[in-house]
């Protein structure tokens, strides 16, 4: 991966995550600095997540026709790789401070639109997360990217 270092493209990046739990919704907006590549046929989106002006995580979101990966590690050791596929369900262990909780990837909608030329691209998951039989939540990201 470092040699694809000098193919990287800066981009600009605007993420919004709305999360509905228990009938409680939260919305949250990010605008963050990123780095685009393409290795082989696959898209890697690298940003770093800001709050309050100050670094709380590592994000990369590897792209491909079939699925999107998204991988992200806390400051404090959090880490969680979440695996979209429309249609199809994926298990992963997600790293809380209680300790690994299972949780399974329920993805209903995924959409993804990208134009090489111009380095732009937008990207929207709709998910809802389950531990056991338990829904613990629905979510969307809604994420667009540019030069």
């Amino acid at each position: 991966m470092d040699d694809n270092k000098s193919n990287a493209k800066a981009v600009a990046v605007d993420i919004k995550t709305s999360i509905l739990q228990d009938d409680d919704r939260q919305d949250f907006t990010f605008h963050e600095s990123g780095n685009l590549v393409k290795v082989g046929d696959n898209l890697y989106l690298r940003f770093k997540e800001h709050q309050n002006g100050k670094e709380v995580a590592a994000v990369t979101l590897k792209i491909t026709d079939e699925h999107v990966q998204l991988t992200r590690q806390d400051n404090v050791g959090h880490h969680s790789r979440l695996v979209f596929e429309k249609n199809k369900d994926h298990e992963t262990v997600y790293q809380t401070p209680y300790g690994p909780l299972k949780i399974e990837v329920r993805t209903k909608q995924l959409s993804f639109g990208y134009q090489e030329s111009s380095q732009n691209g937008d990207l929207n998951i709709d998910y809802d997360l389950y531990s056991g039989d338990m829904m613990v939540g629905e979510y969307n990201i809604t994420l667009h990217f540019s030069a």
